[in-house]
């Protein structure tokens, strides 16, 4: 597979699934507020719910949380220019997913204040498709960089 192909179809499928977050939190804000669907018995449920603090529904002040998002989405896209350049194409994509899941959850901050979750994971916390974006990419960020490198051979 060519190396436009591989950064083409990581840009794809990270914007598909930004589209699908964005989406899914118009129709609970917008169209179903009040209204839960049961996808796993009463295990795993779609439901509107807000997030005005950080992660786990943790209280930080507001313009904090703007300033902190703006400069990690900065620190991100640095990075992402610099692997770009390396052609590390799982880095691009978990990066990719890590910034448009940051995004996604600036853009509810910016607009309402805080984040639109709707995944209800009983005896969990509730979340969206950007948590799971942002985690993903992380998790296989440190895959990555965090696995021991061997010694050259001498």
């Amino acid at each position: 597979m060519s190396a436009k192909y591989k950064l083409a179809l990581s840009g794809v499928l990270v914007f598909c699934l930004f589209v699908i977050d964005r989406v899914l939190k118009f129709l609970f804000y917008k169209k179903f507020p009040q209204q839960e669907f049961f996808i796993l018995s009463d295990w795993l449920k779609l439901k509107l719910a807000f997030n005005p603090g950080i992660a786990f529904g943790l209280a930080v002040n507001y313009y904090l949380i703007i300033f902190i998002y703006i400069l990690i989405l900065l620190a991100l896209i640095w990075w992402l220019i610099k692997i770009y350049r390396e052609k590390k194409y799982f880095s691009i994509l978990c990066l990719q997913m890590v910034i448009a899941g940051a995004f996604s959850n600036l853009l509810d901050r910016l607009q309402l204040g805080q984040v639109i979750d709707y995944f209800d994971l009983k005896y969990y916390s509730v979340f969206n498709l950007a948590d799971v974006m942002i985690v993903c990419g992380v998790v296989g960020l440190l895959v990555v960089y965090g696995r021991k490198r061997k010694p050259p051979k001498q």
